[in-house]
């Protein structure tokens, strides 16, 4: 079965950050806002801890916040995910749409797979780029009228386990070579040091 996003799912954008009033109380919550690398964590794409700073909003204000299983598309990266217990209570910025789906009509994980992999949605996604300029974005209203297929709920749950676990393994497989690596050049070093 075919069907349009905005027929299985809601779309809510996150807040721009420029509409978000900042307060100096140290009283006040403050949220780290959710990143690219959040997002690519999420979406089993590197490891978390790449040694930046998290950005820190404090506010007083009601913000969006980003709950572990929410399913999510980034607008930069036109990549869909879902957000770890890892970034739960985390600020959404307007950089990414949070997806509000009907369980009886999509399995999260089938959609991240369908989303980010059929070559269907990418010629979607390439169609509406058409005439953008260079940091294209697309719009809600263009997600919205993306087409999907949609087989039955048990196959989308057996396929988006199974591209659930690729992830994973591909995530472990990057792990294990950059592990690997570290370890050659302690090797050599250690080597090196004892040739003085």
């Amino acid at each position: 079965m075919r069907y349009q996003i905005d027929e299985i799912a809601k779309l809510q954008p996150g807040q721009l950050l420029t509409r978000i009033t900042e307060v100096n109380d140290p009283n006040a919550i403050g949220y780290v806002v959710y990143s690219g690398k959040h997002f690519l964590t999420d979406s089993f794409q590197h490891e978390s801890d790449d040694g930046k700073q998290d950005k820190i909003i404090r506010t007083d204000e009601t913000v969006m916040l980003a709950e572990q299983g929410m399913l999510l598309i980034s607008l930069t990266t036109n990549k869909a995910a879902i957000v770890s217990t890892e970034h739960e209570g985390h600020l959404l910025t307007s950089n990414y749409v949070r997806v509000a789906y009907d369980a009886n009509k999509i399995d999260p994980n089938y959609f991240c797979y369908v989303y980010n992999e059929s070559d269907e949605v990418k010629k979607q996604i390439a169609m509406n780029e058409q005439g953008a300029s260079l940091v294209s974005r697309l719009s809600l209203q263009q997600l919205r009228k993306f087409e999907l297929f949609c087989p039955p709920l048990e196959d989308q749950h057996r396929v988006g386990a199974i591209y659930r676990l690729q992830q994973k393994r591909e995530l472990l497989k990057l792990e294990k070579s950059k592990l690997e690596k570290l370890a050659v050049h302690a090797l050599l070093n250690k080597y090196l040091q004892g040739r003085k």
